[in-house]
């Protein structure tokens, strides 16, 4: 108690400067552990009507500009979350063939 009241009366920017680091670095250390606890629960998902191409990307570990090329979809210059149904809906085929299209794209990916 001694040295942190020594801190605070000399040396107070340092103190806040310190606290501030350690507060910074105990919150990214929580982000990432948080971060990496749920992808690795969620590695190789199953494809969800709800599930935005880049979600499916990150979960199979493939590209995400790829994934979305091999999808069929024209390039897009907004980059809202587009869900496979939506997309599915956008090309005009139904969700089931959309799935196996990314399905059989992502196993194209992983032979290579």
């Amino acid at each position: 108690m001694k040295t942190i009241k020594y801190l605070w009366h000399h040396h107070r920017y340092l103190l806040f400067g310190f606290s501030l680091a350690s507060l910074l670095t105990l919150g990214f250390l929580v982000k990432f552990t948080f971060s990496a606890a749920y992808w690795s629960s969620h590695r190789d998902a199953s494809i969800e009507p709800w599930m935005p191409i880049g979600y499916i990307a990150r979960a199979y570990h493939v590209d995400r500009e790829w994934l979305y090329a091999q999808s069929g979809l024209p390039p897009k210059t907004d980059r809202r979350p587009l869900p496979v149904k939506d997309a599915a809906e956008e090309l005009g085929i139904s969700y089931e063939e959309m799935r196996a299209r990314l399905m059989q794209a992502i196993e194209t990916q992983r032979a290579e």
